[in-house]
């Protein structure tokens, strides 16, 4: 790849995981925009044909075609301010001053900005420099700060016949195309912005339809709108189209800033549910600590999250009109003593126009400048990244400040509601914003010749025949519905040891004893039903209320052990309700701390003690016992899909926690462990702070012992290794190849002395393609098994969409796969086969997934050692697990490593502390930790 200059000075030596400098990344890049020739050997995997099996069927798709762009040259101009300005936000205020716009309406042809420091246009002008004053448009000139000299200097000529060439295969990947790309996406939003809010890839605007999800936030629907390669050369297209998308996002909503506080404590906690203004004065108050002094209240903390907000301020009257601002912090400072850093106490020094100097508090100055009465002058005052200092209740936020944490159960309930779509109605929405974008009357589409048919294709699909699943007694064939019945069927493989040792535990008295004896006994018989092998009823016990929750597992264990006179196998705990705190507490003191298999049943559940919930709890159980629901049926009763050639399936995902409260990333890693990859064995570690890419040392530690199992249950060596990675973006793909692949080839190598034949497949939900059928299920979504690999694919790679689920409500958002690598070289009919079948195969439910169940199994696992996180250093069984007030702290910033472990993305510190291993409380027993960590204990 070249590494010429675009519109950033000569190249500089970067990081080659980056797209080069001046390059838009906020558009959708392809994967060449990363690759490096001189690293990676193999760049992607060239597409092997198509699908030539299932019914041929056509689907309408979100992706529109751009049939045509001017093949003139663009030329491209760097920004530069001189004195440079601390915030980027300067850049965009210079560029729509009065003089600089006035020089821009002096050349023939307009130009495009993307509000940081390039811009384009047809004009061929050496540049302009003009002085300007960001304060003669507010009416405020002559002050010094706000005086600078704005240059616009042509730096590169953007070739557009480069794309077109390469759309064309007639010449390869370089920067010359990347440009072109970033040019196009420009400026297709150019237009839409000056009438629109942009905010990263969305647009929103006064009209968008809003949902309050509580006081404090809202939803608002927005327009998301990317420019995409695909393959519609040969529909009309030149192998460029638009998605465009409905994307729900949400925001704080607009009010005063003092009503803002007041609202959002009020929906952090209940006992600050009804506060006045008087009770908020009062939990604001600073509060003794250990040495005397005065620290921050509980609420002061809670109200430090609404910093970074953005506002508005008014006071100053109409001559200066509003002006915008940012939360920096909220004034705190013990030598303010009990009443705080309130608008009384603190004071300032003001030079007068005598020259005498006068000391004002900032109650005492807005009433004798602005003519304004403070009257919650016992606030917290507001400090802004300016370093001025405003009383809450001059300030004012406004609409589209994004709303940067995660919603609690509430506010998800309430966007799930506004978000949800059917096909119908969200294909209507889509055909609505595509009108509202006005293709047709956008003068920078106009002018640089770019054609967009507004009109969704119907692009050709396949429907490939669903599988027929198989149980110990009999087949059943699910056709077209996606779902089939347990009653009656027994499960491949049942347990393998009789349940002889197994309890129920009633926590804090949510359900009485008899109930859940009952339950018990509907169970067992479920289970058995199923094939299911018990040996003896289970016992079960009600601690007594006030009982050390963190000791309950412990407890259970030893009297669940001493009662059945043998080792418990598995523990199910009856819970209120799905208090997730309460759930995460259990598992992590049962896993880490005995190393016991648990199940979590909800008490509503037991009273009702319903077939077909136990059916669906008997899955679980039977999985975590070391049974196998159900397999994929064939010809002869053999293995489905890999009795010829050994073959492993890795899944591999990466979580990452909250990087306001420092939580660690956390890895996850299954691997398929029989003939028909429908039985899994999991690792999970931590793997740095907010690091996507699986750490090398993370790679050796937790394949290595599962190949040596695999190898061991098999009797065999894997041929053929199909990696499925979850969760990474097209920039990354360069990463996984390098950082990952080659270190899994080491781990082969040092395991079994050979390499397999490795297929690397992206598997990802995080994309805004949507399907619409002509003939779909009942609520219009595509059938189980629809595939496009034509369209909206990648023009030369090997890519495709795959819908193997039924989506129960809105509109089904398909996997794309994205094989990066392909050395198995299975041909797309094969290939497409095992990954839609082996859906149909996921252990707990009687549908197929959306997901391929060894990265739908990691994700699990990931979620799961989250409980596992090390928060204390204290023993597992002591260790409090209410998540609501214990958070892992970041001890300091990322490492970096050495290498190849430069992928982290942060500054150099230490890395966070590993997970807690399983079974490490002092009554863990060996035998225990080997049973538990063969299961599949994280479904």
């Amino acid at each position: 790849m070249s590494h010429r200059a675009t519109g950033q000075g000569a190249a500089k030596e970067r990081n080659p995981l980056e797209p080069p400098p001046g390059i838009n990344k906020r558009c959708d890049l392809p994967p060449e925009a990363y690759w490096h020739t001189d690293k990676v050997n193999t760049p992607h995997a060239a597409r092997r044909g198509y699908n030539t099996t299932g019914q041929d069927i056509k689907v309408g798709v979100n992706q529109f075609r751009i049939q045509s762009i001017s093949g003139n040259d663009v030329y491209q101009y760097d920004i530069s301010i001189t004195p440079e300005p601390q915030g980027g936000i300067v850049y965009k205020k210079a560029w729509n001053t009065k003089a600089v716009q006035g020089k821009l309406a002096q050349q023939k042809f307009p130009f495009l900005y993307d509000n940081r420091k390039l811009a384009w246009s047809t004009n061929n002008i050496p540049g302009i420099k003009v002085n300007v004053d960001l304060g003669e448009d507010e009416g405020r000139p002559g002050r010094k700060n706000n005086q600078f000299v704005v240059e616009i200097k042509q730096t590169c000529k953007v070739r557009m016949e480069a794309l077109v060439g390469y759309l064309g295969k007639k010449v390869g990947w370089d920067n010359t195309v990347l440009e072109c790309i970033s040019f196009l996406d420009h400026a297709l939003r150019q237009g839409p912005s000056e009438r629109m809010r942009l905010i990263k890839r969305t647009l929103f605007n006064q009209y968008s339809e809003t949902k309050r999800l509580n006081s404090c936030t809202e939803a608002i629907k927005g327009i998301y709108s990317a420019i995409r390669l695909n393959d519609s050369m040969s529909s009309g297209g030149m192998g460029l189209g638009v998605n465009v998308d409905v994307s729900n996002q949400t925001f704080w909503v607009g009010q005063k800033f003092e009503q803002l506080a007041r609202n959002f404590l009020s929906c952090m906690d209940r006992k600050w549910e009804n506060l006045d203004y008087e009770g908020m004065r009062k939990e604001l108050l600073p509060v003794k600590i250990g040495n005397g002094g005065w620290g921050m209240s509980e609420a002061f903390k809670a109200l430090r999250r609404l910093q970074n907000i953005r506002f508005e301020v008014k006071h100053r009257g109409s001559t200066q009109g509003p002006k915008e601002y940012k939360v920096k912090r909220f004034l705190f400072d013990a030598k303010y003593g009990e009443l705080g850093a309130n608008a009384k106490a603190v004071t300032f020094e003001k030079t007068m126009p005598d020259g005498s100097k006068k000391v004002y508090s900032i109650v005492d100055y807005y009433l004798q400048q602005y003519k304004t009465r403070i009257q919650h002058w016992y606030l917290p005052l507001i400090e802004t990244t300016r370093a001025g200092l405003f009383p809450m209740e001059v300030c004012e936020v406004h609409r589209f400040n994004p709303y940067p944490f995660k919603l609690d159960p509430n506010q998800t309930s309430e966007m799930i509601k506004f978000a949800v779509q059917r096909p119908p109605q969200r294909k209507a929405e889509v055909l609505k914003m595509v009108q509202n974008l006005e293709w047709d009357k956008d003068r920078y589409l106009s002018h640089f010749g770019i054609k967009i048919n507004p009109t969704m294709p119907m692009v050709q699909a396949k429907l490939l025949p669903n599988p027929v699943v198989g149980y110990g007694n009999r087949t059943t064939d699910p056709k077209m519905s996606g779902r089939w019945d347990l009653r009656g069927l027994k499960f491949v493989l049942p347990n393998k040891q009789p349940l002889m040792s197994w309890a129920f535990v009633i926590v804090e008295g949510c359900v009485d004893k008899p109930t859940v004896e009952n339950f018990a006994k509907a169970f067992r018989a479920t289970y058995g039903n199923h094939g299911g092998k018990i040996g003896r009823d289970a016992i079960v016990m009600a601690p007594p209320r006030g009982t050390d929750l963190d000791a309950i597992p412990a407890l259970a264990y030893k009297k669940c052990g001493d009662d059945n006179k043998q080792e418990p196998q598995i523990i199910f705990y009856v819970l209120r309700d799905k208090t997730a705190w309460l759930y995460d507490r259990l598992k992590k003191n049962a896993d880490c701390g005995v190393a016991c298999l648990t199940q979590m049943v909800q008490a509503q559940h037991v009273r009702k003690a319903q077939p077909q919930y136990c059916s669906n709890v008997a899955m679980k159980v039977n999985a975590k016992l070391g049974g196998q629901t159900s397999r994929i049926a064939v010809k002869g009763n053999g293995p489905a899909f890999f009795d010829k050639t050994p073959t492993m399936m890795i899944g591999v995902d990466v979580s990452h926690g909250s990087t306001a409260a420092g939580n660690a990333s956390t890895a996850a890693m299954c691997v398929s462990m029989d003939a028909e990859a429908a039985v899994y064995a999991a690792a999970v570690q931590t793997n740095g702070w907010g690091v996507e890419i699986l750490q090398p040392a993370n790679m050796h530690s937790m394949l290595g012992p599962l190949v040596v199992d695999w190898r061991q249950r098999s009797g065999r060596i894997p041929q053929h290794v199909f990696y499925l990675r979850d969760g990474v973006s097209e920039g990354q793909f360069a990463q996984v190849m390098e950082f990952e692949v080659e270190e899994m080839k080491k781990v082969f190598k040092e395991q079994i002395g050979t390499v397999p034949k490795i297929t690397v497949i992206i598997a990802t939900k995080r994309h805004h393609i949507r399907f619409f059928p002509e003939r779909g299920d009942r609520n219009g979504n595509c059938l189980p098994g629809t595939l496009v690999e034509r369209e909206v694919t990648h023009p030369f790679h090997y890519d495709f969409y795959l819908c193997s689920h039924v989506a129960i409500q809105g509109t089904a958002r398909p996997v794309h796969y994205n094989v990066i690598h392909d050395e198995c070289g299975l041909k797309p009919d094969e290939l497409q086969r095992i990954l839609y079948h082996q859906c149909y195969q996921y252990c707990r439910s009687t549908t197929p997934v959306s997901l391929h169940p060894a990265v739908y199994y990691a994700h699990l696992a990931g979620t799961r050692a989250r409980h596992h996180e090390n928060l204390s250093g204290r023993p597992a069984e002591q260790v409090p697990m209410d998540s609501r007030h214990l958070v892992l702290k970041r001890p300091g910033p990322m490492s970096k490593g050495d290498g190849k472990t430069t992928t982290s993305r942060g500054d150099d510190g230490p890395p966070p502390p590993p997970l807690m291993k399983v079974g490490s409380g002092p009554t863990a027993r060996p035998s225990a930790i080997n049973f538990f960590t063969k299961t599949m204990w994280w479904v």
